[in-house]
């Protein structure tokens, strides 16, 4: 198995539960690891034996950017599930945190992980 490391991929969105965070776009910080066998496409050198990264990256910008979730928690089981639904994704870990979320704290972040 081999891991695909996607780091400080950034997203503004709508996320919280105040007033000023339901009404402005904040930045989140994204990374996410893929687990995968990539044995295939070793060998082969063909994109259809991979899991495109590229793919998979579009789709969450595309589920952040669009989102209005009030907790990080939920925008994470989203993001989770769909990185699973990738075929030849056997265990994903993603990492969302949210840049001045608390005083004093450069950022505030939650990670999970599940397998396929």
């Amino acid at each position: 198995m081999s891991t695909i490391y996607v780091e400080k991929l950034e997203i503004y969105t709508i996320l919280g539960i105040t007033e000023e965070e339901r009404e402005n776009k904040q930045k989140l910080i994204i990374d996410y690891w893929i687990d995968a066998d990539i044995s295939k496409a070793m060998m082969s050198d063909d994109i259809a034996d991979c899991v495109n990264y590229r793919t998979v990256n579009k789709e969450i910008l595309a589920i952040v950017q669009s989102s209005s979730y009030n907790t990080i928690e939920r925008l994470l089981g989203i993001l989770l599930e769909l990185i699973l639904s990738f075929d030849g994704v056997l265990h994903a870990k993603l990492k969302v945190a949210k840049p001045g979320a608390l005083r004093y704290a450069k950022s505030v972040s939650v990670t999970a992980e599940r397998s396929a």
